[in-house]
């Protein structure tokens, strides 16, 4: 008989929070499969994202909640294979099915590093061990597969399904990242002359026709401005929340602002503010000069009220690797750019849970999330 009961493990378990979300494991639906045998304890955490770069910290907190019982002889905990269900927009009946989170990665001016920002958050969410897809939506000025060194590939069609239904196109991948993009599609000097219905429905057409399979996020890199790609994603998708990426000086920062609003008079979160190019440091001698003006960013973040998610340097290394097809995070891991980039991508990862836990809860109280569907498009084929 053991002494120590499966309620006494449940309140002991209720004084751990997640560190991102800052509410109680219990409370998140994180803890399952406890059980206690002669006084042992064995229970499974599951994470709010399988990229959880503390799952080692909440592993261990809990342990040593459950040890310090009274009677407990022995802890065996493990992290499961299941994830909580927080994702905000849940039944939504615009979601692409086996997507979890679409984030939108938006500037008001272009010009700003907005891709160079989005290509390596993508890969730094990849590393921490989410499954990563990115979208280019800039249709006239695609760049993300030249930056993620898959410039040049074409698309396949993906195999026949077996219920008969429409096959899609698989997209490229590289670093860990699925990729789609017009550049797939045009010659090198091919430009793009549409008008804004051709151009919302190739999006709608990458959004839905696009065999992307199981992703954690979906990151799409929007064109600067407020205008046919960002409505059309607004409205063909439920966008968990946006990145906004600017640079200090004063122009970029008032453009930052309407695209904020934008999002904000959609009802999409701001998950948070990059400030790029904050400073030139110098490759050879490390000198640092604040050549678009200083905390600027920082400062329109607070004033928002919007988190601010970090700086990042003008700097030689992040451009070349980039123009490479190597982001920096792949590139030169172990840099301080690189660690930047993934710290960024832990507060967007964290943020993401958070939003989906305040989700969870209002459906929980009888919230109704709005639903809407989506026209039907043209089917989409690879490129010959």
């Amino acid at each position: 008989m053991s002494n120590v009961t499966e309620a006494q493990v449940m309140e002991a378990l209720s004084t751990v929070l997640d560190p991102d979300i800052k509410k109680p494991l219990t409370e998140l639906g994180m803890i399952e499969n406890v059980a206690v045998c002669d006084d042992h304890v064995a229970f499974e955490i599951k994470l709010t994202t399988t990229a959880c770069p503390l799952k080692e910290h909440i592993l261990n907190e809990a342990k040593a909640a459950v040890e310090a019982i009274e009677g407990v002889k022995g802890v065996k905990a493990n992290i499961s294979k299941n994830t909580v269900t927080l994702q905000a927009g849940i039944q939504d009946q615009r979601r692409i099915p086996g997507i979890q989170n679409i984030i939108a990665i938006s500037s008001g001016k272009g010009g700003v590093g907005k891709s160079t920002v989005t290509v390596n958050l993508a890969c730094a969410m990849a590393k921490q061990g989410a499954k990563v897809g990115i979208l280019d939506a800039d249709i006239y000025g695609p760049n993300v597969p030249s930056m993620m060194g898959v410039h040049g590939q074409k698309l396949q069609a993906a195999e026949p399904k077996e219920d008969g239904g429409k096959a899609g196109i698989l997209p490229a991948e590289a670093h860990g990242v699925k990729i789609m993009s017009m550049a797939f599609l045009l010659k090198d000097d091919q430009p793009v002359v549409w008008r804004g219905p051709m151009l919302d429905k190739v999006i709608r057409q990458f959004l839905n026709d696009t065999e992307w399979g199981e992703l954690d996020y979906l990151l799409i890199d929007l064109p600067p401005g407020t205008g046919d790609a960002q409505l059309t994603i607004i409205q063909a998708t439920p966008v968990v929340g946006a990145v906004i990426v600017t640079t200090p000086q004063n122009v970029a920062l008032l453009d930052s602002r309407k695209g904020l609003a934008m999002f904000k008079n959609s009802n999409i979160p701001i998950l948070g503010m990059v400030e790029n190019m904050s400073f030139h440091e110098c490759s050879a001698c490390g000198h640092q000069e604040a050549i678009f003006g200083s905390g600027g960013g920082e400062a329109a973040a607070q004033d928002i009220g919007v988190p601010f998610l970090g700086r990042l340097p003008l700097h030689m290394s992040i451009r070349e690797e980039a123009d490479g097809g190597r982001p920096i995070v792949i590139a030169k891991p172990d840099s301080t750019h690189a660690e930047s980039m993934n710290a960024m991508a832990h507060q967007v990862i964290g943020r993401v849970c958070e939003l989906g836990v305040s989700e969870a809860l209002q459906n929980e109280s009888g919230a109704n999330a709005d639903t809407h569907t989506s026209e039907s498009q043209p089917e989409l084929s690879p490129a010959g």
